[in-house]
């Protein structure tokens, strides 16, 4: 005996087919070979001109391409090219009109047509198992965080003393700690005060002379303190490579953080995988120093007795 069902429950299969149909359609459409062009920081953006430029080296060269594009912010421009053979060509051509200040990385670049896209039908992300793609580990140097740290603070503490009034000599040991001495115990118990009031998050330890000696103060972090600054490190690099991954124009990148100090990064359809690591591994530490300028006028000069 065949099983009856009613009329709408077949309409609703035939339904859920044709619409998985639709979305599923983009995957048909094979992406093009492309040249991702972006200003290597946010303020450079990208001139018609620029552009016109780069496609007359590429024409010159014989490389052919079409669906030239710039974004409407004038950050992005997308080259697409018809043979992915000529791609590493094109970009060392592109690199070389647009000089410094740009980056221009390898690219997969969509076709789905846009009547699919306007309904939110996009090709499946494959990842990098199956369309490939660079895969980073990175490690976060927190040690360096913290001991950019305890210099500031070996510098600040050397500060409060002199406005303070109080005499002393501060050291900085190899273990992190700031070692103080002092010829009094009055003139200890003053710095202590001092330094509790200005710094309440450096634990502080006195050690008595054992023969006329030095009375000594000694000021370190606590290991709580040290975990939140690198944890902070972490959270800001971060924050960094996620900016930097945009520059890449990669869709669905993977950034995460991976055990204590570690940052995973995938990103699935990149082929230039050198520029990917340039960008991912430029340098961004910007430090400001105090400069003793020794020539300068009495009038701007300040001293203390220490």
């Amino acid at each position: 005996m065949l099983n009856k069902y009613p009329l709408w429950k077949y309409l609703l299969v035939l339904f859920v087919l044709i619409m998985g149909m639709f979305y599923a359609a983009p995957n048909l459409y094979a992406p093009d070979p492309a040249l991702q062009v972006t200003g290597e920081n946010i303020s450079q953006l990208i001139e018609e001109q620029k552009l016109t430029d780069v496609l007359e080296d590429l024409d010159d060269a014989g490389i052919e391409h079409f669906g030239e594009t710039i974004d409407s912010d004038g950050r992005n421009a997308l080259i697409r090219l018809r043979d992915p053979e000529q791609q590493l060509e094109a970009q060392a051509r592109a690199a070389r009109t647009l000089g410094d200040g740009f980056i221009v990385a390898l690219n997969l670049a969509p076709t789905t047509p846009s009547w699919l896209s306007d309904f939110g039908a996009q090709p499946m992300k494959l990842g990098l198992d199956l369309s490939g793609g660079v895969h980073f580990k990175l490690e976060v140097d927190t040690g360096s965080a913290i001991e950019r740290r305890v210099e500031f603070y070996s510098n600040a503490v050397k500060k409060v003393l002199r406005e303070k009034r109080v005499r002393g000599r501060v050291t900085l040991n190899p273990d992190g700690r700031l070692e103080t001495r002092f010829k009094s115990e009055a003139l200890r118990e003053q710095a202590r005060a001092a330094i509790a009031d200005a710094f309440p998050e450096l634990s502080l330890d006195r050690v008595d002379p054992e023969s006329g000696g030095d009375w000594t103060l000694f000021a370190f972090m606590a290991e709580t303190a040290k975990a939140e600054i690198a944890d902070y490190a972490v959270s800001q690099n971060l924050t960094t490579l996620r900016n930097r991954v945009n520059e890449l124009g990669v869709s669905e990148p993977l950034v995460q953080r991976q055990g204590k100090n570690r940052i995973v990064v995938e990103l699935p359809g990149i082929q230039d995988t050198a520029e990917a690591k340039r960008i991912l591994g430029k340098v961004a530490n910007l430090e400001f120093r105090l400069v003793a300028n020794m020539d300068a006028p009495a009038s701007e000069k300040q001293e203390f007795e220490y």
